[in-house]
């Protein structure tokens, strides 16, 4: 015996029934439209993801580049960024390559501001062991310059 359909139990294809997401999911065109563009989505999230760590590696290494330039006044090159709370985009120029006036300027104010920041490349004089120190004594007459003389 079949069982009767009763209020309480559920139609599934009822004609008043609307579906759950509207009426693009149903038709197989919708659907496939819908899927390309989630996978459009998700390839743009990838990119854009790819597209911050290439910039942050650029501006890693345009920070070291700009240390090392600044190394050459300071004793510490980042602390052109740490104690002088400069911007890596500050010291670029329109074009995003590295500006050495930019960054002179920015060096001169920090050392003005703070001037035990300077690089300590002073020569430090004479110290003996070098050439010249001992090229004057090469010229003191020797054992053998003495024998010479004595022949003649």
């Amino acid at each position: 015996m079949a069982s009767p359909i009763s209020e309480n139990t559920p139609v599934e294809n009822s004609a008043n029934s609307e579906p759950a997401s509207g009426p693009d999911i149903q038709s197989g065109e919708g659907n496939s439209a819908n899927h390309e563009a989630a996978k459009y989505r998700t390839k743009l999230r990838e990119a854009e993801t790819k597209l911050e760590a290439a910039e942050s590696r650029i501006t890693a290494l345009l920070r070291k580049e700009i240390e090392a330039y600044a190394s050459k006044q300071l004793a510490v090159g980042a602390d052109l960024f740490t104690l002088g709370e400069v911007d890596v985009a500050d010291l670029l120029d329109p074009q995003g390559d590295v500006n050495t006036e930019t960054i002179d300027a920015a060096v001169e104010a920090l050392l003005m501001a703070r001037p035990g920041l300077r690089s300590n490349t002073a020569p430090w004089g004479e110290v003996g062991g070098s050439s010249a120190a001992g090229s004057a004594e090469r010229e003191k007459p020797t054992m053998l310059d003495a024998l010479k003389n004595a022949k003649n």
